[in-house]
C-alpha cells in the first residue's frame, strides 16, 4: 500500500475506461509521459503489466479487470464522501455535467435547459452524450454519466427514475403526401413505404415490438440511426415513420411535414430521467434532476 497513492488509482482507472494512455491524459488533465509513469509504479507494486497494447489500444489483462470494479468503486466512494460534505452554489459552480440522450432528446430538451443553466447558473456547462443503452447503468454507477433522459425500459431496477413525461406514438408523413392520402386509415399505413429507426442508443424499440404482437408488418424501405435526418427523407417523399408525438411536432414546425395520427392502438410509454442511487445524496446531481424536471414541466 507504501507503492500506491490515490493519483494512481485514478490512472489506473482513466486507463482501464478510455483503453488509452493520452485519452487518460487527457480525462485528468494531466500529460502523457505522467500517465505512462503512474503506470509503470503499478505495474511494479501489483507485479502484472494491468495493460497490453492490442493495435491502437490498451487492453486490461485478467488481473486488471478483476481490479477495476474495485478501485472505480472506491475512488466513487471516497469523492462522493467529499462531496456531501461540500455546499453546491450553482450561481458559483463551474462544473460540467454529463447527460446521455438521443440526439431527439437533444433536439426536444436541450434548447430549454441550456436557456435555464443559463439563467440560474451561468458558469456551468452540459455534455450530451449518445451512450449505448447496455452502457448506461455502468457509467452512471462509475460517475461518467451524472443522468440519462429517454424511454428506456430495460434500465428499470438498476437506476433509480422519475418519470417526466408520458408520450405516445404518431405518424409523420409529408405535406403533399398527407394531402393525397387523405385520412391516415390501416389501410393506407400497410401499402405505403416505411422508414425505421434503429439505434443503439435508443430505448425506442416499443412501437416496433406493439406492431409485432398486432401482427401488423410494414414494408421498410430504409433503416438509419438517426432521427434527425426524418424531415428532410420525409418532407418530399412517400414515406412514413413512426415517431413520438413531441419530437413529430418539433419537425411538423420547422418543414414540410405533418404529425397524424396512428390508425392502430399504440401504447404509450414513459420518458424518464436516471440516475444512480450511489450519487443521488451529492448536492449537484439532486440540483441538476430538479432543473431537468423544471424544464420538462415548462415544455
Amino acid at each position: 500500500m507504501n507503492q500506491i497513492d490515490l493519483n494512481l488509482i485514478r490512472v489506473f482507472v482513466a486507463i482501464y475506461e478510455t483503453q488509452s494512455a493520452t485519452a487518460a491524459a487527457e480525462q485528468l488533465n494531466i500529460t502523457q509521459p505522467t500517465v505512462s509513469y503512474g503506470l509503470g509504479k503499478l505495474r511494479e507494486a501489483l507485479s502484472d503489466h494491468l495493460f497490453v497494447r492490442d493495435r491502437r489500444s490498451l487492453k486490461p489483462t485478467p488481473r486488471a479487470n478483476m481490479l477495476y470494479p474495485r478501485f472505480r468503486d472506491a475512488l466513487n466512494s471516497i469523492g462522493n464522501a467529499i462531496e456531501e460534505t461540500q455546499s453546491f452554489d450553482p450561481r458559483t459552480d463551474s462544473r460540467v455535467f454529463s447527460i446521455a440522450m438521443t440526439d431527439i432528446g437533444s433536439l426536444y430538451f436541450l434548447p430549454s435547459l441550456e436557456a435555464d443553466f443559463q439563467e440560474k447558473a451561468p458558469s456551468i456547462g452540459v455534455e450530451i452524450r449518445q451512450v449505448q443503452v447496455d452502457e448506461i447503468v455502468d457509467q452512471l454507477s462509475s460517475g461518467r454519466l451524472d443522468a440519462a433522459v429517454g424511454n428506456l425500459p430495460s434500465l428499470r431496477g438498476q437506476t433509480r427514475s422519475a418519470v417526466i413525461f408520458r408520450e405516445h406514438y404518431v405518424c409523420l408523413v409529408g405535406k403533399k403526401q398527407a394531402l393525397a392520402m387523405g385520412e391516415m386509415t390501416m389501410d393506407t399505413f400497410l401499402a405505403s413505404r416505411h422508414v425505421a429507426v434503429s439505434s443503439t442508443y435508443s430505448g425506442h424499440r416499443l412501437a416496433e415490438d406493439a406492431l409485432q404482437d398486432l401482427g401488423i408488418s410494414r414494408r421498410i424501405v430504409v433503416r438509419t440511426p438517426y432521427y434527425t435526418a426524418l424531415p428532410l427523407l420525409i418532407s418530399n417523399s412517400d414515406l412514413i415513420v413512426l415517431l413520438p408525438s413531441r419530437i413529430a411536432r418539433i419537425f411538423a414546425s420547422q418543414t414540410d411535414v405533418v404529425a397524424m395520427p396512428a390508425p392502430m392502438d399504440l401504447p404509450e410509454f414513459d420518458v424518464r430521467m436516471h440516475w444512480h442511487r450511489r450519487h443521488e445524496t451529492s448536492p449537484a446531481l439532486l440540483w441538476l434532476l430538479e432543473r431537468i424536471e423544471s424544464v420538462s414541466r415548462s415544455l
